[in-house]
């Protein structure tokens, strides 16, 4: 057996090595698909999930379009949905609901389909309010939101993170490769929409994630979606075919994406001089278990907690690249970059950007 995990970890370096090399370069990069890059609108870029400031209550938010600009005006798409999934088991199947928002004119249109988390491209629900962008707006079923521009709440070293794809892909495993420590987010905006939801509508137990959509002359097709931060950008090493694939279909059929993941991260601590995993082989198929199907977990009413020993939910103050590195690479690690100044503990949880903050 031991021989037999040897020859794996030697195959997985081979294949992986030529593959992620021409993509790694592109880590930092938001846009994942053809679709994102015309439509920068519709560019889902992060989704958060975890216990809001009011008791009872869980709160959602979506960044969207990484174009988004400091002169305060927020930047959604007509002709879209915007869709946030919340299924009732991990494989999302049809048990469950969607909240949809989708802009016409100045105001956001926000809508609940009770028929399961995974509902067709395009479906928009029942509506059950509106709000102007950039106003608070509290609905009778209760749902509270929030839609505008804000600074990225994101923290990360993206430069770091593209060298340290480099070097996996050369076959060279480094560390170093965060030592400056550079936080890549810091002078970056984003168009948000924070829905804040009472528990009582939400199941004992949710998975979360999030889809954009747009009419595309005669049908809807689906943009991005997103769940797990750096999904994409580093489980998937940018590789343009797989993650092509990640953002154009739902989490039920992200199983057929395990073999790319497992087959990355082996590649990873099989390089990883300081590796403290065993049976390195078990550790790459269990974490692709973990992140696909590509959904965040959260038990409504209990502490949010992004952690490298387990993921209830996702706070804007959750170090997601150190979290997301360390378990990639299965012990503690840092991007060096945490440094948390873009987030606040009160709703909307954002920070607006006023007009004519330029």
């Amino acid at each position: 057996m031991k021989n037999m995990k040897s020859k794996l970890s030697a195959l997985a370096i081979a294949v992986f090595s030529t593959l992620f090399l021409s993509t790694a370069a592109q880590a930092s990069h938001h846009f994942e698909s053809r679709l994102a890059k015309e439509h920068p609108q519709f560019d889902l870029t992060d989704l958060y999930v975890f216990d809001s400031e009011r008791k009872g209550f869980t709160t959602f938010v979506m960044d969207i379009n990484p174009q988004t600009k400091k002169d305060g005006q927020a930047q959604f798409g007509e002709n879209g949905v915007y869709s946030l999934h919340i299924a009732e088991d991990r494989a999302s199947s049809e048990k469950g609901m969607t909240i949809t928002v989708h802009l016409k004119g100045e105001k956001l249109f926000f809508g609940l389909s009770k028929e399961g988390a995974n509902q067709p491209v395009g479906v928009k629900g029942v509506e059950f309010g509106q709000a102007s962008v950039g106003a608070t707006q509290t609905f009778s079923n209760g749902v509270r939101v929030w839609t505008g521009p804000a600074l990225d709440p994101f923290v990360g070293n993206g430069e770091g993170l593209d060298k340290f794809l480099d070097g996996i892909g050369t076959g060279k495993l480094e560390m170093a490769a965060f030592s400056k420590g550079g936080d890549l987010f810091e002078n970056l905006y984003s168009s948000v929409i924070v829905i804040e939801v009472p528990n009582a509508m939400l199941p004992k137990e949710i998975f979360v994630y999030a889809s954009s959509a747009f009419y595309n002359v005669d049908k809807w097709e689906q943009v991005n979606r997103i769940a797990n931060p750096l999904m994409t950008h580093l489980f998937l090493a940018n590789n343009q075919m797989e993650v092509a694939e990640h953002v154009g279909h739902r989490p039920d059929i992200d199983h057929k994406q395990k073999y790319a993941v497992a087959g990355l991260v082996l590649r990873a601590i099989t390089l990883d001089r300081d590796s403290t995993v065993r049976d390195k082989v078990a550790y790459a198929d269990k974490l692709a278990a973990e992140l696909l199907p590509d959904v965040i977990p959260y038990k409504p009413g209990t502490p949010a907690s992004f952690n490298f020993n387990g993921i209830n939910g996702r706070k804007p103050t959750d170090d997601a690249m150190d979290v997301q590195l360390s378990r990639f690479l299965g012990r503690p690690v840092t991007d060096n970059a945490n440094s948390f100044t873009r987030q606040r503990a009160a709703f909307p949880y954002v920070v607006p950007i006023k007009k004519g903050a330029n």
